[in-house]
């Protein structure tokens, strides 16, 4: 009789019988939140990746471990995974596939680790990626189309690494990217189009370099930086017109050896807002020539220069 007037109590209680077919799955070693939907094995020596990882688990944290290597397929059971964060765990490669079903990825974290070499298909799989970031490794060569696999890319960090040669077309499918960070490494040469196709980047870091003159050719291909970072370079000189960057507002040529520029150096870049020239060699400083009007905020602080009639305007 009760029941009967109470139906909805009823459904309740008969669902509570009902076992759930959805049994959570989380590693020994490991913390899991069910409701986050995260797992957490951080620093647990672990040498492979969990094999009883939940397949609904969309954070998955393996920082500090020693996976030495990432086979192919190797998330193949997680295919909901959104972060991933595998620093510091002594990866050495990244086998073709290795992220093959991880097309809802959108943060991956592989720095600190012993990568050398990025392979043609070391990312495939990764449809919706937007960071990716692989500081303090080992990596010296990046191969064809390493890249091509990532159109949703907005920042690519490759900082800290062995870098020494840049081919033609190395970020070749890369149609979204923001940022390139490319610092610390000993790059000394940029083939002319080592950077094409980057149509929509806009921040373009290359400081603490090995690059002895502007590249010019290649900086010319990028048709939306505005912001570019060469400080920590070899550089001891800047020829006419060599800055010819159209959208360029802020360049960092700081802490370099420059010591002389040419007035027309900065010409073709006619929307440049800020300058860094500290810390060079420089002695003399002629006029800018037409074509840097825009320029509001120059800094020769840590420069040997000699007060005389070409610093008037800089007053």
């Amino acid at each position: 009789m009760f029941f009967q007037m109470c139906p909805h109590l009823l459904c309740f209680l008969l669902l509570l019988c009902v076992p759930d077919t959805h049994s959570a799955k989380c590693p020994e070693q490991c913390v899991c939140d069910q409701i986050q939907l995260t797992v957490t094995c951080n620093s647990k020596n672990l040498t492979h990746i969990p094999p009883t990882l939940d397949e609904i688990t969309v954070k998955l944290d393996l920082r500090g471990n020693d996976i030495q290597e990432l086979p192919s397929g190797a998330f193949k059971h997680t295919p909901y995974l959104t972060h991933l964060s595998l620093q510091r765990c002594n990866v050495r490669r990244v086998k073709e596939g290795a992220f093959r079903g991880l097309g809802r990825l959108v943060f991956l974290n592989l720095a600190n680790n012993n990568i050398d070499i990025l392979y043609q298909e070391s990312f495939d799989g990764l449809s919706s990626l937007k960071q990716l970031l692989i500081d303090r490794n080992r990596v010296e060569e990046i191969q064809p189309g390493a890249f091509s696999q990532l159109g949703f890319l907005n920042l690519l960090s490759l900082t800290h690494n062995q870098l020494v040669y840049m081919p033609n077309m190395a970020f070749q499918g890369l149609q979204n990217i923001k940022w390139l960070r490319l610092s610390h490494n000993s790059l000394n040469y940029l083939d002319t189009e080592a950077l094409a196709g980057l149509f929509t980047l806009t921040r373009l870091s290359l400081d603490h370099n090995e690059l002895q003159f502007f590249p010019t050719e290649t900086m010319t291909r990028l048709p939306e930086v505005t912001r570019l970072d060469l400080s920590y370079n070899p550089m001891t000189y800047l020829g006419e017109e060599v800055v010819s960057m159209n959208k360029l507002t802020h360049l960092f040529m700081d802490h370099m050896s420059l010591q002389d520029l040419d007035p027309t150096a900065f010409s073709k870049s006619s929307k440049l807002v800020h300058l860094d020239l500290g810390h060079n060699q420089l002695r003399v400083l002629q006029p800018f020539s037409e074509g840097t009007s825009s320029l509001a905020r120059l800094n020769l602080a840590g420069n040997p220069l000699s007060c005389n009639c070409y610093l008037r305007p800089l007053r």
